[in-house]
């Protein structure tokens, strides 16, 4: 749900079925700003709501999402390509089908599909495949504070990607809820991640600096039992 703050300072056109927080809509649109893509990835379509900002600041986005209803939007988005079925099988087709273009430069990625950890796993993996050619590829990781998606961030093979130079797991934070249907639950939060043109010299070392929160929250969630 959208406040009239939302409204004023990000705009009633993208606020729509947008579900993240103001903070994270913030940062995202200030990393799009930046960085304005040549080509996005959007991985989770669901209602359009992130794609909006993504498509008005990139030059084209693929998009994928295992529902298809989320087409019935499409001819609201001339420049975006949306892709129904597994990002587990589909994406990797699609990654390697860039690396071998001399022309499109993938400089965005927002993840955003399974929330389970072997499915963050999967679509993280496959991401890094990916081979920067002239710029900087930005990768977004939403509901990082997540312990699913959390240890599926944590899992994936980073440090075997050498064209990830800095990773941080809590570059936006996440919450706690106690609203009725999430109570209990903590989602929100992204993680983020920088691939350049050039291999990194040395050793990986992610950034964690919201953790003592995080496991404050933790224990006070319905989470804390498996954790």
């Amino acid at each position: 749900m959208s406040t009239l703050l939302d409204d004023v300072l990000v705009g009633p056109n993208w606020n729509e079925n947008w579900h993240m927080t103001s903070a994270e809509r913030s940062v995202l649109i200030r990393v799009l700003e930046r960085v304005r893509p040549d080509l996005s990835i959007e991985i989770g379509t669901f209602r359009c709501g992130s794609l909006r900002p993504i498509a008005h600041y990139s030059r084209r986005v693929i998009t994928f999402d295992i529902d298809a209803n989320q087409h019935r939007v499409a001819s609201a988005f001339p420049t975006v390509e949306f892709i129904t079925g597994d990002s587990g099988i589909l994406l990797p087709q699609t990654i390697d089908r860039l690396n071998s273009s001399d022309t499109e430069d993938l400089n965005f990625i927002l993840i955003d599909g399974s929330h389970e950890t072997d499915g963050v796993v999967n679509d993280i993996t496959a991401c890094l495949q990916y081979r920067p050619k002239r710029n900087p590829t930005i990768i977004l990781m939403h509901d990082s504070s997540n312990p699913n998606v959390r240890r599926g961030i944590e899992n994936a093979p980073w440090d075997t990607c050498p064209y990830v130079h800095e990773l941080d797991y809590d570059y936006c934070y996440g919450a706690l809820y106690n609203r009725h249907d999430v109570h209990g639950q903590i989602w929100g939060g992204l993680a983020a991640a920088i691939m350049l043109p050039v291999e990194r010299n040395g050793e990986l070392k992610p950034r964690a600096n919201f953790e003592y929160t995080r496991l404050a929250m933790l224990s006070k969630s319905i989470y804390n039992e498996g954790a």
